[in-house]
């Protein structure tokens, strides 16, 4: 069986894994703060940290925020909920 794809197909299904992988990555770093610090103040700057390295490094394209908006973990604004 062969499937055939457009070129534009194919761009597209290569930036959903892509957002994807940074999504999981970002939720991942969250998960290991949560598990490490107890204190919600600490934890809320250490959240917004991760955050900001990924906003900051250019890895929140429109896909990414839009999944992290869905998920409620950020609002329009980058800030941890």
């Amino acid at each position: 069986m062969k499937i055939i794809v457009t070129k534009k197909q194919l761009k597209e299904y290569i930036e959903k894994k892509k957002s994807e992988k940074i999504f999981y990555s970002i939720v991942e770093d969250l998960y290991k703060n949560n598990k490490n610090l107890n204190e919600t103040v600490l934890l809320e700057k250490a959240n917004q940290s991760v955050i900001d390295y990924y906003k900051n490094n250019g890895m929140i394209t429109p896909k990414v925020y839009e999944m992290l908006i869905k998920n409620k973990i950020i609002n329009e604004y980058y800030e941890i909920l």
